[in-house]
């Protein structure tokens, strides 16, 4: 038996997302965006194939990371990021569409992912990416990485793109580099929105051209309940 929405239930979810009353079946394109957004909150990745920002902010992806190092490491927790921002995905879409487009991001994410395959891939926003790598990754943070990735990724979007007589629009990429160093988080929950902030910082950084290089950012968060009062 089908389910119907109650005149106050539909109205809710339309306020979560306006832009699905334009779709051919409103009530349902809503409801799979509801379900999309908790399944990425949960870790599951989105159509790209990296974790959504919502994985990192406000889901469990650097839980375990959390658990294994900063109990026995209370000085910094650390971790390394490579942010990735596409330059010129509007010219793309408006040669090939945006079906092409939405295989370019796919293609920069997978490149990612290959790349750096003990890292984690998070798309930090609509075609932006980040690399984290936590403790667990065991690749450090590496300067040259700056100049080893744009090559790499135009390669893998290049190999996506309809074949065209003509030069296709350039595709630059912006990298940044950062290396996060966290002294005393009170939990796992604090870590993921700063590390989203701290990558989109960078990145604002490194594109403006006010930080070159690898970026170092250290906060103290004096965080840990004394014993005393647990």
């Amino acid at each position: 038996m089908p389910l119907s929405l109650t005149d106050a239930q539909q109205s809710l979810l339309f306020q979560l997302f306006p832009w699905a009353r334009s779709r051919a079946t409103p009530e349902a394109t809503a409801l799979q965006a509801l379900f999309d957004s908790e399944q990425w909150r949960r870790c599951v990745p989105d159509p790209t194939g990296a974790f959504h920002r919502t994985a990192l902010m406000e889901g469990p992806l650097l839980a375990q990371e959390y658990d294994l190092t900063t109990h026995a490491h209370w000085d910094a927790w650390e971790i390394g990021a490579v942010v990735v921002d596409p330059r010129g995905t509007i010219l793309l879409n408006q040669r090939y569409g945006f079906r092409a487009g939405d295989q370019v991001l796919k293609a920069v994410a997978g490149a990612l992912r290959a790349r750096f395959a003990r890292g984690k891939v998070v798309r930090i926003h609509d075609d932006a990416f980040a690399a984290l790598l936590p403790p667990s990754a065991e690749e450090p943070l590496d300067g040259a990485f700056a100049s080893e990735l744009p090559p790499l990724l135009s390669a893998a979007v290049k190999a996506v793109l309809p074949e065209d007589r003509e030069a296709p629009p350039t595709l630059d990429f912006t990298v940044s580099l950062l290396r996060l160093k966290l002294k005393a988080p009170s939990h796992w929950q604090v870590i993921g929105p700063l590390v989203w902030a701290e990558c989109e910082r960078a990145h604002v950084l490194q594109r403006s051209g006010a930080a070159s290089g690898i970026q170092e950012r250290f906060l103290d968060l004096a965080g840990p309940v004394p014993l005393s009062h647990r």
